[in-house]
């Protein structure tokens, strides 16, 4: 089977890919074209609408408005009480649609009971849909014409690209089947030529497959699912996985931890190269993010 790249290593203890570190290498791209596009006289304006009051969501806010800030993108938040429901929220998004000011559109999430994000996000334009979690973007990877790609499957794809390892003729494996995590992970690879199987809750013997993944995405949303004797010797893993879950300290006092999908301590006994968590893709999607939010605005302006 044809190999290129970087060879897998055997019998090592795995490196570790630094997230932030892929991260800033698509952060200072993004900031040399943003230059470039100020001088053209645009300026890129991401909206972030917010249902509700749920702290993690404040967090998320505002830590884009920082990062935004940074960069010189310009930010707006528009924040709708949790009683608004569905249809004000679509009334909102609509509106940023018709705004030829806003040039990228973020919903933020979780929503508040009663509201389905996926009715929400399909009305973003896909043109300003920066998480690339519409139907249109998604769809668009399947047919090799991706748009803005989920930034999350995206961020994943970075890291394994820092790597130096190509897919083509490997053997990949993808755990979880997402709408917008797994599937299009998968979708890409196969577009590198990978020979990808895709698993997921209804997938009877999961080691199997694991086990003979040259490179392997995790992306189920269980914490430590995929152990040591999971995983290939000298395989790439990515895990996507971020989990809170609660363990004792030193004093035996329950602590909360982030954790992902992957044993990281047993399985950087035998993989080649592991993404932690925190610190692994998700630095990589807020980068891909901003990458989508240059994007949208280049395509407002050819719009405009």
């Amino acid at each position: 089977m044809p190999r290129g790249g970087t060879s897998l290593p055997i019998d090592m203890t795995a490196r570790i890919i630094d997230g932030h570190a892929v991260a800033q290498e698509i952060e200072d791209a993004v900031q040399r074209e943003l230059r470039e596009l100020r001088v053209d006289g645009a300026v890129p304006h991401l909206a972030v609408l917010q249902v509700g009051d749920d702290p993690a969501v404040e967090l998320y806010v505002r830590n884009q408005a920082r990062t935004c800030g940074r960069l010189g993108i310009r930010f707006s938040h528009r924040h709708l009480p949790t009683y608004a429901g569905e249809a004000a929220a679509a009334e909102e998004l609509l509106s940023l649609n018709e705004d030829p000011d806003v040039t990228g559109i973020l919903l933020a999430l979780p929503l508040p009971e009663g509201i389905a994000p996926k009715n929400l996000q399909a009305l973003i334009h896909p043109d300003k849909d920066v998480e690339g979690v519409g139907p249109a973007n998604v769809g668009s990877i399947g047919l090799r014409r991706p748009h803005l790609v989920p930034a999350t499957a995206g961020g994943a794809l970075e890291l394994l690209r820092s790597t130096g390892v190509e897919v083509r003729g490997r053997e990949v494996t993808v755990v979880g089947a997402s709408d917008i995590v797994g599937k299009p992970v998968a979708l890409m690879l196969l577009d590198l030529y990978g020979t990808v199987t895709v698993c997921h809750k209804y997938t009877a013997d999961l080691a199997a497959h694991t086990r003979r993944a040259e490179i392997l995405f995790v992306a189920a949303g269980v914490p430590g699912l995929v152990r040591k004797e999971m995983v290939r010797t000298g395989a790439v893993v990515i895990d996507i996985g971020i989990n809170r879950v609660t363990v004792p300290d030193e004093a035996g006092r329950p602590r909360a931890r982030t954790v992902g999908d992957v044993d990281a301590e047993g399985v950087a006994e035998v993989a080649s190269f592991l993404s932690p968590v925190p610190g692994g893709v998700g630095p990589a999607t807020v980068a891909v993010l901003l990458r989508n939010v240059l994007k949208s605005a280049r395509l407002q302006r050819r719009r405009g």
